[in-house]
């Protein structure tokens, strides 16, 4: 059974030391040798987030190697090293039977060549979906509270300067919010708003142009015309309709 490695590290510190990378390979090294998978292939990425998969060069050519053939397992050191994506560990597992691939996990014991190691996988991608929404919960709250009680959080939101660990409002940019906002009222499009702020030479808090997502931020109770379908979510739709 031929089989290929992927490990990654998040961090540049994780990189630096190399320790993570070392452990993951070595242990992945002696699951292998256990189970008689012949690797003929050890894929890293190294300092990337899971976040955007396509991002990850490693991951893209992991994939690639899939759909080449010639491969029967993934291996990992554990699950989440791939993704806490729930979407994406699902779609994964599709490609990978539709390829005959088995995906083994050194921690966890993960091997979807097998109902009981198929529950596993299945379990543990749903755990890992529910931290990743509630890291995305307490950040958000977090935000919302020093928010309201005036503290700075990362960089200074337009319309406010920084003293200390408090927001101050900046008059100047108070005065754009609220020419934004009357823009908005009279019937403006966030398009034409922004062509308006960038043709007038109106400077953002980094002193680039404006983008629509930034005026979006900029004006009180926002109720787009329609509801735009993103990229993820035309994707989904294919994929819903490709596996019925």
């Amino acid at each position: 059974m031929n089989g290929i490695s992927y490990r990654r590290v998040s961090t540049e510190d994780q990189v630096a030391n190399g320790v993570s990378l070392d452990n993951q390979a070595e242990r992945i090294r002696q699951y292998c040798n256990y189970r008689g998978i012949n690797l003929v292939a050890e894929i890293e990425d190294a300092g990337i987030s899971g976040g955007i998969n396509k991002a990850r060069g490693g991951f893209i050519d992991l994939l690639n190697r899939v759909e080449q053939g010639g491969v029967d397992a993934i291996v990992l050191y554990s699950l989440e090293r791939l993704s806490r994506d729930m979407l994406t560990m699902l779609a994964l597992e599709r490609l990978l039977d539709e390829h005959d691939v088995e995906l083994h996990t050194v921690e966890g014991a993960v091997d979807t060549s097998t109902p009981d190691g198929f529950m596993n996988f299945a379990m543990k991608a749903f755990l890992g979906e529910m931290e990743r929404r509630q890291v995305k919960y307490r950040t958000r709250k977090a935000l919302e509270h020093k928010r309201q009680t005036g503290k700075v959080f990362n960089h200074s939101p337009y319309g406010y300067r920084r003293e200390g660990d408090e927001l101050i409002p900046e008059l100047t940019e108070q005065a754009v919010i609220k020419t934004i906002n009357t823009w908005y009222q009279d019937g403006k499009r966030l398009v034409d708003i922004v062509e308006q702020l960038n043709d007038q030479g109106t400077p953002t808090k980094h002193g680039k142009e404006w983008t629509p997502q930034q005026v979006k931020n900029m004006i009180e109770g926002y109720q787009g015309k329609f509801k735009k379908q993103t990229r993820v979510a035309a994707a989904a739709r294919q994929f819903i309709e490709a596996i019925a």
